[in-house]
């Protein structure tokens, strides 16, 4: 089953409190320094606007502040309420005033224009629609602007109980089978330039990055 919107709001809701420690195990794993590796390659520069799709509780933010600097813009949008909640009392914890936090759906959520890149963890992969997203994120990118998707796959050479044991792992952010077929890597290569694409976790999770 693939969950609606409000689905999600309340199941991420539900998570918020006890999030950051979940993700515990894929810290562990690096997923810190592929973060850090897909803002590096965002190519971004000191006043420059950036989005972050489904912020999350604000594991991005401090890399972009760091990227666009104290003159830059980073719209955060997150689906959840207490989600957001988190992120910006951490932003308020360290000091950062150049961040506009939007409660919404990625769908149809006010986006700036002229942005110069976009970060989209673990987020897209949630969203069967998720080529009419970056569709719509696209047209608002400036000409060379870059957009970076990090998230898990199906591994393709792992044995299918295996598959079955990580979705279970997974199950309480939300993930089933169904999701496996949710790919938007392949939507972001219809729509702008792939630079790269690296697989992580031995298969199970990978990073993309095109321009436009």
């Amino acid at each position: 089953m693939i969950l609606d919107a409000d689905e999600t709001r309340a199941l991420y809701d539900r998570t918020a409190r006890f999030y950051d420690l979940a993700l515990s195990g894929y810290r562990i794993l690096g997923v810190d320094r592929y973060r850090r590796d897909a803002v590096t390659r965002l190519n971004l520069h000191a006043g420059d606007t950036v989005v972050d799709l489904g912020c999350g509780t604000g594991a991005n933010l401090p890399m972009l502040v760091d990227a666009v600097g104290p003159t830059g813009r980073i719209h955060a949008i997150d689906l959840s309420p207490n989600m957001l909640s988190k992120a910006r009392r951490l932003a308020k914890r360290r000091g950062w005033t150049n961040i506009e936090f939007i409660e919404g759906d990625v769908r149809t959520a006010a986006l700036p224009d002229e942005i110069s890149g976009v970060m989209a963890v673990y987020a897209l992969e949630m969203l069967s629609d998720n080529a009419a997203v970056i569709e719509r994120v696209v047209l608002k990118l400036v000409v060379g602007g870059r957009f970076a998707l990090l998230g898990l796959k199906e591994p393709s050479r792992w044995p299918r109980w295996l598959v079955d044991l990580a979705i279970t792992v997974n199950r309480p952010f939300g993930v089933t089978r169904d999701y496996t077929s949710i790919r938007p890597w392949l939507a972001l290569r219809k729509q702008m330039e792939e630079v790269s694409f690296q697989e992580m976790l031995w298969g199970a999770g990978y990073l993309c990055i095109a321009k436009k």
